[in-house]
């Protein structure tokens, strides 16, 4: 099957959707990807990001457009700055369009389902008896008729997607494996990360462990510790156990081979990542270049490992008061929030009598840490109110300050 800006005029547009109806108005922006006008790139991206892929969710244009933009990888053109796209702080320059394109192609891997079996997908996708509704509905959504949306068979619809996303993924890892020679920093991270995605989905890449070894090599050779980085997380992905990089003279390169579920049971590996979280402003600064791998800040993944591989709240508590000294209300579901989910496994009960309910050492503390915290509390903040809740406690700094005054 051929990819890139060749492949749009075989296709009719008009027979797939995306999110927001028919995508007859995709192959312009497939076009302008490559195109003069940086305005026009500019919408184009947009459009991959909001309509081809939105929030996750592949629509049936989703595949042939991922084949498209896989073949413009190799295209010069799109060695030039992506419009809109600054490097993360720490850097220097703009993102290279082929680096966002790779991201894009990211996202099409985690909409193909690789946590899911073959079967499970194809049976939602071919009910049986039912192929003629399904072309029906099929038919209906693109005609535009939004009740059609309704229908128990939408699923699928789109699960016919999914099974199409995948059946392209040997294709994009061809493209994506070329872009690990990148001159670009950016493109080879953001390539390392891609090509991850796309080996967890069934039979992508026809050998994995010559994969993981490439992406080993390739680690042990790096020279900047921003793509040894990419390099460890990618191959964590991948189930390998990158211990010997638990040893490396920085102490990101430390903290992303410690990421690795399969060090979890190695306490090396957890001593590293609690250690990182006792300066999480540091560790937040560590990378100028953020890998494909990691939603925002560092601290986030960190925060979410150290209670994945610790045993109890005691023991997370150093990392924890790092945390709670330097965190904001609106970062409660990634750092704080978690943290104080482990520091009270079970809901405090405030008793109806004068005795307040006996809190552990470390919950005092902690606690005691995110009232000190002025940037803790927003009233504007819901979901903070939801992990209080499911503490036993009020989301109310005078209420918090109460409790531990009358906490022996």
């Amino acid at each position: 099957m051929r990819t890139g800006s060749d492949t749009i005029a075989d296709i009719d547009w008009t027979r797939l959707f995306h999110a927001y109806g028919v995508a007859s108005d995709t192959p312009a922006h497939l076009r302008a990807l490559a195109g003069d006008g940086e305005e026009a790139r500019a919408e184009a991206v947009d459009h991959l990001f909001g309509a081809v892929i939105h929030q996750g969710t592949p629509w049936s244009a989703t595949p042939p457009a991922a084949l498209v933009v896989a073949g413009l990888l190799a295209d010069p053109r799109t060695a030039g700055a992506a419009p809109g796209h600054a490097v993360a702080s720490g850097g220097s320059g703009l993102v290279p369009l082929r680096a966002v394109l790779l991201e894009f192609l990211g996202e099409v891997a985690e909409a193909a389902q690789p946590q899911v079996s073959e079967d499970e997908i194809r049976a939602v996708a071919h009910p049986e008896g039912r192929e003629a509704e399904v072309a029906a509905l099929l038919e209906a959504l693109l005609d535009g008729d939004e009740d059609a949306w309704g229908d128990e068979l939408v699923d699928a619809v789109m699960a016919r997607v999914v099974l199409d996303l995948r059946w392209i993924a040997p294709i994009l890892v061809d493209s994506v494996t070329a872009c690990l020679d990148d001159d670009d920093l950016h493109v080879r991270s953001r390539a390392v990360g891609t090509l991850a995605a796309l080996a967890l989905i069934p039979d992508a890449v026809a050998r994995p462990a010559d994969l993981s070894g490439r992406l080993e090599r390739a680690a042990r050779e790096a020279v900047g510790h921003d793509e040894r980085c990419a390099l460890l997380l990618a191959l964590g992905e991948l189930g390998a156990a990158p211990r010997d990089f638990l040893a490396d003279p920085h102490p990101a390169v430390r903290v992303c081979a410690a990421l690795a579920p399969a060090l979890d049971g190695d306490a090396a590996a957890t001593r590293e990542i609690l250690a990182a979280l006792e300066d999480p402003a540091a560790a937040d600064s560590w990378l100028a270049v953020r890998p494909r791998q990691l939603f925002g800040h560092l601290r986030f993944a960190l925060v979410a490992a150290a209670v994945r591989k610790t045993g109890s709240f005691e023991e997370l508590l150093p990392a924890a008061l790092g945390i709670a000294g330097m965190t904001n209300g609106w970062t409660v579901d990634f750092d704080w929030g978690p943290l104080l989910a482990a520091a009270f496994p079970e809901p405090v009960v405030l008793p109806e009598a004068a005795e307040p309910p006996a809190l552990t050492g470390a919950q005092r503390r902690y606690l005691e840490a995110l009232v000190t915290n002025d940037d803790v509390w927003d009233p504007r903040i819901g979901n903070a109110h939801r992990w209080f809740g499911a503490a036993g406690l009020t989301y109310d700094r005078d209420a918090c300050r109460a409790l531990l005054a009358g906490t022996g």
